[in-house]
């Protein structure tokens, strides 16, 4: 064995300069760690935050629709109350009209008193006869009258109270609709902030990977679908209805409606992001659509699933039986509730980007036996 002797010094003075390269490397490596754990830490916060505003600009929409929605029955019953208002005035005045026209008839035709009148009877019973057909038509009339008016006066007394409500509504509505505005500027500055944060290539990898693990938790959801469907009851009459559908969706290949009009961006299968310049895998197809398109589920089933996910946003899925789903995701407005029955053609909700980055589109998805299936070969070609 050799045994080089090294001056004591030389020694040390290798041991330090190999403990500081070590040190500083360690250095490094804590750095880089420590700027990319801020780094995922602003995107998460800025992606909790968007997350949170699309909810509220959700329900923030919902009940905006909600107010419109009775604001209109509002109006309708102020124009039927001022319908019957001026129903009941045309009536009024024609039972002036028909006193003023008594009146006229005994000044015409009976020129004295009504006392005298009556006592110039011929009788006792004609005189009696005389006086209650003056008190039965004086206290028709009256009656008539007064409840003619009291009648338009509380419709009238209805009417102004309704008028302030829609005023009150309206002024509730723009209000409602300024929030929603500033909901909309706030999503607006947080996704230029992520857009910001996501131009490094790792936190784009990050990104990468939140949207493969989102993939992985949509396909186990779909997974469970099976096992949870074989133990849930559904409401007989969904039953019924689910039972009296034509046709299986395993024959509907190449036959399919279109969820959406528009123009597919992101294929199914393997494609080359441009923005994240590497490959993805989609199990679905992206189709770019105007914000507030109507989405229409492409066969009839039950929502299964109605919820939020990192990356696909609003999302619904959609039973179609014997092992079939549809998943319809980045929607603005849910129109449909969990368990509830959709005849094809139906409208689920609205074109959205809720957990997109690239602005309004649909992403939309099939499977059969929990394995995606490629939608161009089921929808029909001609979109």
């Amino acid at each position: 064995m050799w045994v080089s002797f090294l001056p004591a010094q030389s020694v040390s003075r290798n041991a330090s300069a190999a403990r500081r390269e070590l040190a500083r490397i360690r250095a490094e490596i804590q750095q880089l760690q420590t700027e990319l754990e801020t780094s995922e830490r602003r995107l998460r916060t800025h992606s909790e935050a968007l997350k949170n505003i699309e909810q509220q600009i959700t329900l923030q929409r919902q009940a905006m629709r909600l107010l419109q929605q009775e604001i209109r029955r509002n109006r309708v019953r102020i124009a039927a109350l001022q319908s019957e208002i001026d129903t009941l005035g045309a009536q009024i005045a024609r039972l002036r009209k028909v006193y003023r026209s008594q009146v006229l008839f005994l000044y015409k035709y009976q020129p004295v008193s009504e006392l005298e009148w009556v006592l110039g009877a011929k009788s006792f019973n004609e005189a009696l006869l005389r006086y209650r057909y003056f008190r039965i038509l004086s206290e028709s009339l009256r009656g008539s009258y007064r409840r003619l008016r009291n009648k338009r006066e509380t419709r009238l007394a209805l009417q102004d109270e309704l008028a302030r409500k829609l005023a009150d509504q309206e002024r509730l509505a723009r209000e409602r609709l300024a929030e929603q505005k500033a909901l909309e500027a706030k999503r607006e500055e947080r996704r230029q902030l992520i857009e910001e944060i996501t131009r490094n290539r790792k936190l784009l990898q990050a990104a990468i990977r939140e949207k493969e693990e989102s993939y992985r938790q949509l396909k186990a959801l779909i997974g469970s679908l099976q096992n949870r469907r074989a133990r849930q009851q559904l409401a007989p009459e969904i039953e019924q209805r689910w039972d009296r559908i034509e046709g299986n969706f395993a024959d509907q290949r190449g036959r399919l409606n279109w969820p959406v009009q528009g123009s597919v961006v992101h294929p199914f299968g393997k494609y080359r992001n441009p923005k994240l310049k590497t490959v993805l895998i989609n199990n679905g197809i992206d189709i770019k659509a105007r914000k507030g398109t109507e989405v229409r589920v492409v066969f009839p089933g039950v929502v299964s699933v109605v919820t939020y996910m990192a990356g696909f946003g609003n999302t619904i899925i959609v039973d179609h039986n014997n092992g079939y789903f549809t998943v319809y995701s980045h929607l603005d407005e849910v129109l449909v509730k969990k368990y509830q029955f959709v005849e094809a053609g139906a409208t689920i909700g609205t074109v959205g980007e809720s957990g997109s980055l690239e602005g309004p589109m649909l992403h939309f998805e099939i499977y059969g036996d929990n394995r995606p299936l490629n939608p161009l070969r089921w929808l029909r070609k001609a979109l």
